[in-house]
């Protein structure tokens, strides 16, 4: 598939898009029509699926979302036989709870420290979900979780990372995710979530500044010597991690 042939954008699911291309290590460069984002599937209409499936070929669809989601997703989508489920949170803690407690820790919404947090309680499903890339036959993938920007956010930005992308790249890719804010305050209000603050806070809970990212990646830097250095410590074998390059890099 051509780089100008990549879809950008589908009718019923917010902030989806495809990741690059961007300039990588080594003058390479993230292959286009490989890696794919978005928020929650379940709004999908019937041309979204025929886009996935047909235009893209998605072969494997990682869904980062907790059961607590899952539970008011609203019924499974017609693409559910490609999905591997892989909540980063663990599943016997629920998320109003674990909500509470990163809000204690951090204020509430998303904040670099924050994202630092996650590698600290889900550091071993980060490296399996990383490892799910180092599967050729699983191509064109697409992360999501229920925005498309948090979880998926971290993810996608510690792929970058082990990609050898420069970090001011890695925060403008998260920053896209501001143009589907209208979209994805539509879909958790349809979706029965209680958002709390006024219209101002909630907007700015959901928005994806780029120096946020960039914070990070920063502090992953700091904290764990990047991603690279992260995942092997999480037991990634430097084999998985080359291979995860050489299928998602040309």
């Amino acid at each position: 598939m051509q780089e100008t042939t990549l879809p950008s954008d589908l009718e019923g699911v917010h902030n989806f898009r495809p990741v690059g291309p961007y300039r990588v290590a080594g003058g390479r460069t993230i292959r286009a029509g490989r890696l794919f984002r978005s928020g929650a599937l379940e709004p999908m209409t019937e041309r979204d699926r025929e886009v996935l499936e047909k235009a893209i070929g998605l072969r494997t669809i990682l869904d980062l979302r907790h059961p607590d989601e899952l539970a008011l997703a609203g019924g499974p989508h017609p693409l559910r036989d490609r999905v591997v489920w892989l909540s980063i949170f663990r599943e016997e803690w629920r998320q109003e709870e674990l909500i509470a407690e990163l809000n204690g820790l951090y204020g509430p919404g998303p904040s670099p420290r924050r994202y630092l947090h996650y590698l600290e309680i889900g550091g071993d499903r980060l490296a399996r979900a990383f490892e799910l890339f180092a599967e050729e036959e699983r191509y064109p993938f697409l992360v999501h979780c229920t925005a498309g920007k948090d979880r998926t956010g971290v993810l996608i930005g510690m792929i970058m990372d082990v990609l050898g992308a420069d970090p001011a790249d890695i925060a403008a890719e998260y920053a896209l995710s501001d143009r589907s804010i209208d979209r994805l305050l539509a879909y958790l209000r349809a979706s029965g979530r209680q958002l709390e603050g006024t219209e101002e806070e909630i907007r700015a809970r959901l928005a994806t500044p780029p120096e946020r990212m960039a914070g990070f990646i920063e502090l992953l830097h700091e904290h764990h010597g990047g991603a690279e250095a992260f995942f092997r410590k999480q037991g990634v074998s430097a084999a998985t991690i080359d291979r995860v390059r050489a299928l998602l890099t040309a």
